[in-house]
């Protein structure tokens, strides 16, 4: 087939899709690759225009029909070669030969993107495939690495759109699945359950998916307050596959959920079974917890310390915590901190809950969420991803990374990224409500970030005595991001490495942080909260004080407890184990002991 006949039906079908003629566009094409069946770039518009006109099943078929015809199949293998190599920079070059060649080829946009991608420049790879989607728009591996991309860059609503395209276009458990878990990251639980409902029918006899189903639906339910429902799909979990792990812990984070003896067993045979260590170790903290009722605090122990010792984390080193905290005080000093945004968005006042986790910020948030005039959302990706991006500025404007370059961001550049926490952020958000809570407890990492680009912010710093808080994190298992709860001298290290960095912005930042001591909050409540409202800058509100009658979901180890009037119960609670926690008592620093024994 000569260039100049392509160059023409191109055209030609050009020319009727500029016209709105997609049906005879549809015509052309067909006829086309009928009589030039290796018509690459024929085949591909033909499925763009099927896709337009609805037809996204054929547009799918006709797409990957269109792969084996594809002219520059060599050069995407010598890409895969170079990427074997770790020759990117190679790979990057034949790509845009092969974009050369042919304007939007698939593969050449896949390799660019993924290795921008790779780079952690994910706002460049959304660049380049959201224009390749438009071309090719039902390119499943496209599509897949936009909502990726997506995902990386903090735009999480666009990454749930993708998501659905995606599901929509091919419609199967992998890609329900992957939107499962996106609606569970983000918080979306009645968009959840639904797609739960959807992804079953493809679940087919495959017992470990129906026990994944069924798990994603016990924890999403116990997170909207659903208590009997959540139990009655964890067991279903566990009735489909015994050796779902989660599943058994997600029974034991309950707290009070009654145990039988069989359980007990299944759960013991499941520690002698060849199962990776992960699950072990989460069927181990699983047994703790069973055991805390049922045992000596010896015995307890001795599965805590197993549970802990499974889970795949020794390649944590506290070090580096401390050496990031070292830079970010050595970056946001009192000169950097003076400039700030020049534009507020007043209407939209965030409130960030901060701490380390299991120092009771889901009661502050819960406190909160309970007035007229705040809602409560979840612990929100959303002010890491934008620090990322805003790294990704400083190189690119100031050749310098963001610790190095945040003094030189203009009040303009600053606005810039304080709005785009407020947009990128609306998933979370559902009412008019001025003022909402963000309890992402490590932004507390981040406190100088957040006064340069979002001056109008109120921050919260929720802190424990820190034995209790130390033990509470050891007892707990966390999915991901908490590494350093595993051990009890990095739990030590770390707490540490927080006051330290609390300290620095109190120095630098006098008054910006309310501190709330979560033994003062609990022994004198009314006091507390009507301390934490006027920092707020709301007046108090008596629902405040009733929390635990707020109907709202709560995506965290501590739904159940906020559900309940406030007590003292886990106060003191590290003083009965006191003979085992010695390695974390012992790494404490004197001054963080010392603190602990202050009256809050």
């Amino acid at each position: 087939m000569s260039q100049d006949l392509t160059q023409s039906l191109l055209t030609q079908a050009n020319t009727l899709i500029a016209a709105g003629k997609l049906t005879d566009a549809i015509k052309l094409l067909y006829q086309t690759v009928q009589q030039h069946p290796k018509f690459y770039q024929g085949w591909l518009l033909f499925s763009r225009c099927l896709f337009e006109v609805g037809h996204k099943k054929e547009s799918l078929q006709v797409a990957q029909h269109a792969d084996n015809v594809d002219p520059l199949q060599q050069d995407f293998q010598r890409i895969q070669q170079c990427m074997q190599q770790n020759q990117s920079d190679v790979a990057a070059d034949i790509a845009r030969q092969m974009l050369n060649k042919q304007a939007h080829h698939p593969k050449a946009c896949f390799t660019l993107a993924s290795i921008a991608l790779a780079n952690n420049m994910p706002l460049q790879s959304i660049s380049i495939l959201e224009q390749a989607v438009v071309h090719m728009p039902a390119n499943l591996t496209l599509r897949k690495l936009l909502s990726d991309s997506y995902i990386k860059a903090g735009y999480f609503a666009k990454s749930i759109v993708a998501a659905k395209g995606l599901a929509e276009l091919d419609e199967c458990f992998d890609t329900l699945w992957a939107l499962i878990g996106l609606f569970f990251k983000y918080g979306q639980y009645n968009e959840l359950l639904e797609c739960c409902q959807r992804a079953n029918a493809y679940s087919g006899n495959d017992k470990l998916k129906q026990s994944q189903l069924d798990l994603r639906r016990g924890q999403a339910l116990r997170i909207l307050g659903r208590r009997s429902e959540s139990i009655q799909y964890l067991q279903s979990s566990l009735q489909a596959n015994p050796h779902n792990a989660e599943a058994w812990w997600a029974l034991a984070d309950f707290k009070n959920y009654v145990f039988s003896a069989d359980d007990q067993r299944q759960l013991e045979s499941l520690l002698q079974t060849n199962v990776p260590e992960q699950v072990k170790s989460v069927a181990a903290f699983a047994l703790a917890k069973l055991s805390e009722n049922t045992s000596t605090p010896a015995q307890t122990m001795s599965l805590y310390n197993n549970a802990n010792q499974l889970t795949d984390s020794a390649h944590y080193r506290p070090e580096l915590m401390q050496n990031e905290f070292a830079v970010r005080m050595k970056s946001y000093t009192q000169e950097v901190l003076s400039t700030q945004a020049s534009r507020v968005n007043k209407a939209c006042v965030p409130i960030f809950i901060v701490g380390l986790p299991r120092s009771g910020s889901t009661l502050i948030e819960q406190m909160l969420a309970s007035h007229s005039e705040i809602e409560g959302t979840i612990e929100q990706p959303t002010l890491p991803c934008i620090e990322s991006n805003a790294h990704q500025y400083a190189l690119q404007h100031h050749n310098a990374g963001l610790s190095e370059a945040i003094g030189k961001f203009t009040p303009e550049a600053l606005s810039h990224f304080g709005q785009a926490y407020i947009d990128q952020g609306a998933l979370f958000r559902s009412t008019n409500c001025q003022f909402f809570t963000d309890k992402q407890p490590f932004n507390f990492r981040l406190i100088g970030l957040i006064h340069k680009i979002l001056p109008h912010a109120v921050i919260i710093d929720v802190r424990r005595n820190p034995m209790d808080c130390g033990l509470s994190l050891y007892k707990q298992y966390f999915h991901s991001g908490v590494d350093f709860s595993y051990n009890l001298k990095h739990i030590g290290a770390t707490y540490n490495a927080y006051i330290s960095l609390m300290d620095h912005w109190a120095t630098v930042l006098p008054g910006k942080v309310l501190t709330v001591q979560y033994e003062a909050l609990v022994h004198s409540p009314q006091k507390h909260i009507a301390q934490i409202l006027q920092h707020v800058g709301v007046n108090y509100e008596q629902d405040c004080l009733n929390f635990h009658n707020t109907d709202r979901a709560i995506h965290t180890a501590s739904s159940e407890q906020v559900r309940q009037p406030i007590n003292t119960k886990g106060l003191g609670a590290w003083e009965p184990l006191a003979p085992y926690l010695s390695e974390l008592q012992e790494s404490l620093s004197r001054s963080v002991l010392e603190q602990s024994c202050s009256p809050g």
